[in-house]
C-alpha cells in the first residue's frame, strides 16, 4: 500500500493529504494516511472525508511512500518517517515545488537523514509547467479514472455548480440574481461556498438551493454532480475548488471562469471565460451556453492542456505500477436496493419498510431486495426473509455523538456499488446516507413520515431532501395532521403504511388459551402495553401504575412487550399478573387482547384504527420525534381511542377499570368497527419505487 504523508504537518496539509490520497485511489490504487497523522482539530464533515483512507502506518504493508509538499518538511513529518524504518528497498518520492536546485537537494538530504537512504525528488515545476494552481500542497492533475458524468436530475434538466464565497452572499443583490437562476426552466442549481456562506444561506428567507461547503464533499463527487460549474472571486478559492474544476473539465463539463482575474483561463485551461458579475451569468447561459454545451464538454476533455495535467503523468514519475480504474458501471442484473430504517428500540421504521420491500418484491424488483439496519431491527427482518446488514447504534459508550454513524458510513459505502438504490425510511438523513448516495450516485428514494412538532428544526432534513430522487410520504389517516413539508413533482403522498393481520375468532381464541396456559392461570382481560423501550421517556411510573391496579384484579392478564434492545426496570419483574414478553407478534398479540395501552407513534395508532383495538394512548414527546400528542388526540376526539398525559396516572388507574370493567373498551371497540380507514398506501408507495428504479436502468 501506498503510504501518503505531507511536508507540514498541519490541519491544511492534511486536507491536501486526504486530496491526494483520494485522487491515488479513485485511479485503482491501494493508498492510505497514517492514523496517527489526523489533527486533533479535525471533526464534523473532514472525519467522514478522511476515515475511509486510515490505517495504522505501524500495521501495514508499506510498498511506497509519497511525500507532497516535500519542499516544507517540518520536523513532526521527519519524526513520522525516522520512526517507520523503512528498509532501503522501499521507495520514496517526495513531491513538491522547489524554487531552485539548492531546495531539492536540501529536501532530498533531510528525507535521506531519517531515512537512511536518498529518496526520489519529483519536482511539479518540470511536471507540470502550466498547472492550474502553482505552489499547492496536493499535486493537482486531472484523473484518468472513467468518467461518470453528472447524476440524473430529470428530464431534459442541467445542474449548475456555482462557486460564491461568503462576503458575495451577504449582498442583497447577488441572493436576488440567485432567485432568478432558481427560475430558470431546467436548470438545477447547488451552491459551493464557505461555512460562513452556508449559514448565510440557512439565514435567508429566499427559497435558495442546495449548498456545500468548499470540502464537505470529494471534488470528485462534486465534479459528478453537475453539467457545469461557474466560479465567481478574486481566484479560484483554494485546492478543493482547483480540483473539483479539472475533474469537471475530465467529465466533459463546462467550466466557466467569472473570477475577476481570469485565474482558469490564464493558465491555458479549457475554460470559458464567463461574467465577473453574477446578474449576468443567467443571459450568459441562455445565449452561450445552455445551447452549446455539449460541444463546449466535448472540446475541454479533448484539450491538449488536459492532457499535460493528466495524472497519469505523475504516475509515471512516481513509479506507479498500472492500476485499473475503479469500474463505474454495474452489470445488468447485479444492482441491489437496500432498505434502511432508523430504528433505535422499537420496530416501527423496520415494520413499514418490510411492507414495502415485500410489495416491491411482488410487483417485480429490479434487482436483489435487502436491509441495512440497527441490531433492533435485525431479527425481525430475516423472520421476513430479507438479507440484512447490521449498522451500529448510537450509544453512550462511544467517545463522539456521530461515531457510529462513521462507521455506518464505512459499511454503507463497502454496500453498495455505483447505481444501487437506497431506501431510506426516517426522519433525518444521517451524513452516513447523504454522502453514501452522493458518492455512490445512487438512486435515492427518502419514505418520510412526518408529522413534526411545532418548532422542530425543519431545515436541515429539507435540504438533504435534494439528492433524492423521489420523496414518498405515508399519510396519516386523518386530514388535518397531514402537512406539506416540501413540494414538487419528486414529493408523492401515499395513503397510510400498516401492516395487516388476518388473525381469525378460532385464531385469537386459541392465542388467549396459549397464554393462558404459558402463564399458568385463568383470565378474563388482556392488556397489552407498548409504552416505548426508555429512549424517548421513562414509562417506569405508568407501567407500575398499571400493574398496581392490574394486580388488584385476579381475572386480569397485563403483558408489558418489550422491544429487542430496551432495557426494563427490575421491578417490572416481581408482580403476579403482570409480566414482560419480547414478540415479533405485536400486533396480532394486541388484536386477542381487551385493551391496548401504548405510545402513539405512527405504526400504533394506525394498527388501533385498522384493526379495531381499543386503546389508551399515552405519547412519547421527545424533542427529536413527531408529534405523538397530535396524532393520539386526533382518535380520542373521535372518540376511537383514550390519550392521557405521561404524568396523569390517576386518571389512568380510572380509565383501567372504565374500559375493561365498565364496558368502555368494548364501546371504542365498535365505533372503530363502524369506521372507514382510507386505503392502506403499500403498494402505491412500491409502484413508486419500481417507476423511479426502472427509469434510472
Amino acid at each position: 500500500m501506498i503510504l501518503v504523508e505531507s511536508g507540514p504537518a498541519d490541519e491544511r496539509a492534511f486536507e491536501a493529504k486526504l486530496q491526494f490520497t483520494r485522487q491515488l485511489v479513485s485511479c485503482g490504487h491501494e493508498a492510505f494516511i497514517d492514523q496517527d497523522s489526523v489533527p486533533e482539530a479535525l471533526t464534523g464533515t473532514r472525519l467522514y472525508d478522511a476515515v475511509a483512507f486510515l490505517a495504522s502506518a505501524d500495521e501495514a504493508d508499506i510498498s511506497m511512500v509519497v511525500v507532497i509538499g516535500a519542499e516544507a518538511i517540518d520536523e513532526t513529518t521527519l519524526r513520522r518517517l525516522r520512526n517507520l524504518r523503512l528498509p532501503p528497498d522501499c521507495p520514496v518520492r517526495a513531491v513538491g515545488w522547489f524554487a531552485d536546485h539548492q531546495a531539492r537537494i536540501a529536501a532530498q538530504s533531510r528525507l535521506a537523514y531519517v531515512l537512511g537512504f536518498e529518496p526520489e525528488i519529483v519536482d511539479l515545476d518540470d511536471l507540470q509547467p502550466n498547472p492550474l494552481r502553482k505552489g499547492s500542497i496536493a499535486p493537482l492533475f486531472a484523473g484518468h479514472c472513467q468518467p461518470s458524468g453528472p447524476q440524473a436530475t430529470g428530464a431534459q434538466s442541467r445542474r449548475l455548480l456555482l462557486v460564491l464565497s461568503a462576503q458575495m452572499l451577504e449582498d442583497d443583490d447577488t441572493l436576488a440574481d440567485l432567485d432568478m437562476l432558481s427560475g430558470l426552466s431546467g436548470l438545477e442549481l447547488v451552491l459551493l461556498t464557505s461555512g460562513q456562506g452556508k449559514e448565510l444561506i440557512r439565514k435567508n428567507a429566499y427559497p435558495l438551493p442546495l449548498a456545500f461547503g468548499f470540502g464537505e464533499l470529494a471534488p470528485e463527487t462534486f465534479a459528478a454532480m453537475a453539467d457545469m460549474i461557474a466560479v465567481f472571486g478574486p481566484s479560484v478559492p483554494g485546492e478543493q475548488v482547483a480540483g473539483v474544476c479539472l475533474d469537471m473539465m475530465r467529465n466533459g463539463a463546462v467550466v466557466l471562469d467569472c473570477t475577476q482575474g481570469s485565474a482558469l483561463v490564464a493558465t491555458g485551461a479549457p475554460a470559458v471565460r464567463g461574467p465577473y458579475r453574477l446578474a449576468g451569468l443567467l443571459p450568459f447561459l441562455q445565449s452561450n451556453i445552455l445551447p452549446n454545451l455539449d460541444r463546449l464538454g466535448q472540446e475541454a476533455a479533448g484539450h491538449a492542456w488536459l492532457r499535460g495535467n493528466d495524472f497519469r503523468r505523475l504516475e509515471t514519475a512516481l513509479g506507479l505500477p498500472e492500476a485499473a480504474s475503479e469500474g463505474r458501471g454495474v452489470p445488468a442484473g447485479e444492482a441491489k436496493m437496500i432498505f434502511m430504517p432508523t430504528n433505535g428500540v422499537g420496530l416501527g421504521h423496520a415494520q413499514r419498510a418490510s411492507l414495502v420491500a415485500r410489495e416491491v418484491e411482488e410487483i417485480g424488483a429490479d434487482g436483489r431486495v435487502g436491509f441495512a439496519a440497527y441490531p433492533s431491527c435485525i431479527p425481525l427482518l430475516q423472520s421476513k426473509g430479507f438479507d440484512c446488514m447490521p449498522l451500529v447504534a448510537r450509544s453512550e459508550h462511544h467517545d463522539a455523538p456521530n461515531a457510529n454513524d462513521l462507521v455506518n458510513y464505512l459499511r454503507l459505502r463497502q454496500l453498495h456499488r455505483t447505481g444501487d438504490t437506497l431506501v431510506f425510511d426516517g426522519g433525518y438523513v444521517f451524513d452516513s446516507v447523504f454522502r453514501t448516495i452522493l458518492e455512490k450516485q445512487l438512486t435515492g428514494i427518502w419514505i418520510r413520515r412526518g408529522l413534526w412538532q411545532a418548532g422542530q428544526a425543519r431545515r436541515t432534513p429539507l435540504e438533504r431532501e435534494a439528492v433524492f430522487r423521489r420523496v414518498i410520504v405515508p399519510e396519516e389517516a386523518f386530514p388535518e395532521l397531514n402537512t406539506d413539508y416540501s413540494f414538487g413533482p419528486k414529493v408523492h403522498r401515499v395513503g397510510p403504511i400498516v401492516q395487516e393481520s388476518r388473525q381469525t375468532p378460532n385464531q385469537r381464541a386459541n392465542l388467549r388459551a396459549a397464554l393462558a396456559e404459558k402463564f399458568g392461570r385463568p383470565y378474563e382481560r388482556l392488556i397489552v402495553t407498548m409504552l416505548g423501550g426508555g429512549v424517548a421517556a421513562d414509562r417506569n411510573s405508568q407501567l407500575q401504575t398499571i400493574c398496581a391496579e392490574v394486580e388488584a384484579h385476579p381475572d386480569w392478564l397485563h403483558l408489558m412487550v418489550v422491544w429487542p434492545s430496551a432495557k426494563v426496570a427490575a421491578g417490572l419483574h416481581g408482580w403476579s399478573n403482570s409480566h414482560p414478553v419480547t414478540t415479533q407478534r405485536a400486533l396480532d398479540l394486541c388484536r386477542a387482547g381487551d385493551l391496548m395501552v401504548s405510545a402513539s407513534g405512527y405504526n400504533s395508532v394506525h394498527e388501533a384504527y385498522y384493526h379495531a383495538i381499543p386503546a389508551i394512548f399515552i405519547p412519547q414527546m421527545a424533542s427529536y420525534m413527531d408529534d405523538q400528542d397530535r396524532r393520539a388526540r386526533a382518535m380520542s376526539e373521535r372518540d376511537l381511542a383514550v390519550t392521557l398525559a405521561p404524568q396523569d396516572l390517576m386518571s389512568l388507574q380510572r380509565e383501567l377499570v372504565d374500559c375493561l370493567e365498565n364496558g368502555k373498551a368494548e364501546d371504542l371497540r365498535d365505533r372503530l368497527g363502524a369506521a372507514a380507514p382510507p386505503e392502506r398506501g403499500t403498494g402505491a408507495a412500491a409502484e413508486l419505487i419500481r417507476e423511479v428504479v426502472h427509469d434510472e436502468r
